[in-house]
């Protein structure tokens, strides 16, 4: 071995050991970290990078930005650990294009074809069906039709051609995703005469139950009938039935302009629909159909309507959807799901936002890549669907006398990826559509996602042994980070590209860039500004392990002062079990817990202060026997997702653990919870 490669050699192992550097009599060194470690190394090789990794490289010329660490300890544990995919309502564009075949199989192409964005779930949408002689509804696509209608003797009868538009696109959409195709049937409200309000848009008021006390068993059976329809006569295989669509609100009123809802309260009455539908599914062929619940408006609720609902009718749920419109209780509610083992989908969100900086058009891709990295590192779903993928219409004539909104403007902030031309019958994708393939395309059903905090998600296909990794720079300035890979078994040497930036005329749409090689631990890549890139490496292998959490039930803690010398927000909560709870310090703070006696470990959880996650960049774990002289474990590189993440700490032993931020960065001490585990 010569002189060179034998350098680069120990610069990998140093480099590795810097991710968590455990061992007595090493003085803490507070003003560096992986961060400065890790901020020498680039891109090692170009397109002819060997199949497996090679000796790390440091050229003196480059400096990484930040560093992100990819641990399989932050893998997808719910479900076996299996993603199910991606995907959108088809309510209600689907309601507005299905008449024409052409837009019909152009969108199906666009959004579950192989050159399309390779979604595979599709949630569609029973519609109640207002009583006819309603004209409240303005928009062109939100007036779905119902299943059953007069008959004209004081009865309804099933009409199974009224819905066709709907039935449509989605029976291209299933042909066009495949064998990985899921459809899930949802309700926005009973039919208008199963309603106390007799409108299938809300109650009156909002916030009461607007199905009549005598009509779930009814309802119950309409839910179960028209699916039974899709799968056994349509053939069409159906997933699931969710009955209710945020449900504990008062969205729902009577005579709205916008779209049917109905309000249920939590408790009795979710129990009373999960119970009565669960009955009414057995009396049809629908035997490998679960029941969804509750896809509650934002997180908070969701957790309300979860411990109202009485055990026994949980027991009856096959899966937990959940809207993020609000995120304040995201974390707490993936750490539920992966306390109680319960699949959870997020099922349903989408806005207007955008971000970056001068992004133009990359504005609303950005805004929204960084919704779905936020979503999935703080939930972990086993599925993850927007809300539709076509919110605006072109058309000179409208549609049933209403007009359509016309086309969005694509440097703002707007809903949906695409727009449909009815006058020229195309489907206009947006950059907003290009960002969110930079996620579908390459992160596929049956991966393990991997939450990594920051702008950063990742995934692993144990079947293809590849590692995928979706990066988004919001800045305007180009950025060079580092992946950190050191905690897998083995990873592969080179690395293939895609990126989605600029303008819809002068940008990228997952263009494919050079291949870029690997090191031994990880490798380094540019991010140009405003743009969303995915990096896929393969010949990766994952390992396995399990965690044993550490008691630290009897620990004490001790720390700085909380801000504006607060007894709430103290240094004791970071061990309370709770990641609601929190330390919040001020500038310079710190905590120390003492566990009483040296304690070996060889992982840290740590969970950051819901919603203000980026104060723990650059903040620092330290262990001590005696209380005086510091080791350096861990410094946090990036923005930590919400709730619990971890870090290697091999080889750790010691009786004090200490938490502190860099002083001098007017950074806050803030930090929800700290564990330790050994791993098996």
């Amino acid at each position: 071995m010569n002189a060179k490669r034998f350098l680069s050699l120990i610069l990998a192992v140093l480099m590795t050991l810097s991710v968590a550097a455990c061992g007595p009599g090493a003085p803490a060194d507070t003003g560096s970290g992986t961060g400065t470690d890790a901020g020498s190394v680039t891109d090692a090789a170009g397109t002819d990078a060997p199949d497996t990794a090679g000796p790390a490289q440091t050229p003196e010329d480059l400096d990484v930005d930040f560093t992100v660490t990819v641990s399989p300890l932050n893998q997808q544990t719910n479900n076996d650990g299996i993603f199910q995919g991606w995907g959108t309502s088809l309510c209600w564009w689907a309601n507005r294009i299905g008449y024409s075949d052409t837009l019909a199989q152009k969108a199906a192409d666009a959004f579950y074809g192989d050159d399309g964005l390779r979604m595979n779930i599709m949630r569609y949408n029973i519609g109640g069906g207002d009583d006819p002689t309603h004209t409240h509804i303005t928009r062109t696509d939100s007036a779905v039709p119902g299943w059953l209608y007069p008959d004209g003797n004081g009865g309804y009868v099933y009409d199974y051609d009224a819905d066709h538009n709907q039935l449509n696109v989605m029976k291209r959409c299933v042909d066009a995703a495949g064998e990985n195709a899921l459809v899930e049937v949802f309700s926005n409200s009973p039919p208008y005469f199963m309603t106390v309000s007799g409108c299938s848009s809300g109650g009156n008021p909002a916030d009461v139950n607007n199905l009549r006390d005598d009509a779930y068993a009814d309802f119950a059976d309409y839910l179960a009938h028209v699916a039974d329809y899709i799968q056994n006569t349509m053939g069409i295989k159906i997933d699931s039935i969710a009955p209710m669509n945020e449900p504990n609100t008062n969205y729902w009123g009577a005579y709205s302009q916008k779209q049917e809802g109905c309000h249920f309260d939590a408790g009795k009455s979710h129990s009373l629909i999960i119970t009565e539908l669960s009955k009414a599914m057995k009396n049809y062929d629908l035997d490998n159909v679960i029941i969804s619940a509750f896809d509650e408006t934002n997180t908070n609720t969701m957790l309300v309507d979860y411990y109202s609902l009485p055990t026994p009718t949980k027991s009856l749920v096959g899966r937990f959807n959940t809207h993020t419109y609000g995120t304040g209780s995201i974390a707490e509610l993936g750490q539920l799901a992966r306390d109680e083992d319960f699949v959870l989908w997020m099922s349903e969100v989408d806005g207007d936002g955008v971000a970056g900086e001068n992004a133009r058009e990359m504005g609303s891709a950005i805004w929204f890549g960084e919704k779905i990295i936020s979503d999935i590192n703080a939930l972990m779903p086993c599925g993850w669907v927007m809300w539709q993928a076509i919110d605006n219409h072109i058309s000179k004539d409208g549609y049933n006398g209403r007009t359509d909104s016309g086309m969005v403007n694509v440097n703002g902030g707007f809903w949906g990826l695409a727009v449909a031309n009815h006058d020229t019958e195309e489907i206009i994708l947006t950059q907003k559509y290009y960002g969110m393939g930079q996620f579908t395309r390459y992160i596929r059903p049956g991966s393990t996602l991997i939450s990594c905090g920051g702008d950063s998600l990742a995934a692993y296909d144990k079947n293809a042994k590849t590692l995928t990794i979706v990066a988004i720079n919001p800045t305007a300035s180009e950025q060079t980070v580092f992946f950190d890979l050191s905690q897998f078994d083995s990873i592969g040497g080179k690395v293939s590209v895609i990126r989605t930036s600029g303008s819809s005329a002068k940008g990228e749409q997952w263009a494919e860039l050079d291949d870029i090689g690997a090191y031994e631990n990880g490798f380094a890549a540019e991010l140009i500004g405003n743009s969303i890139t995915t990096f896929v490496m393969e010949n990766v292998e994952m390992g396995s392990f399990t965690l044993d959490e550490i008691d630290m039930s009897g620990a004490s803690v001790t720390g700085s002062a909380p801000w504006n010398n607060g007894k709430v927000d103290v240094p004791a909560n970071v061990v309370d079990g709770s990641t609601s709870t929190f330390f919040d310090g001020v500038e310079n703070g710190w905590l120390e817990i003492d566990l009483g006696e040296s304690v070996a470990f060889d992982v840290i959880g740590y969970a950051p202060r819901a919603s203000y996650e980026s104060r723990m960049v650059s903040g620092t774990f330290y262990g001590s026997d005696d209380g005086e002289n510091w080791t350096e474990i861990f410094t946090v590189t990036s923005t930590p997702a919400a709730g619990i993440n971890y870090a290697f700490a091999e080889g750790c032993s010691y009786r004090y653990i200490r938490y502190d931020v860099p002083t001098g960065t007017g950074a806050l001490c803030n930090i929800a919870e700290i564990k330790l585990y050994k791993r098996t």
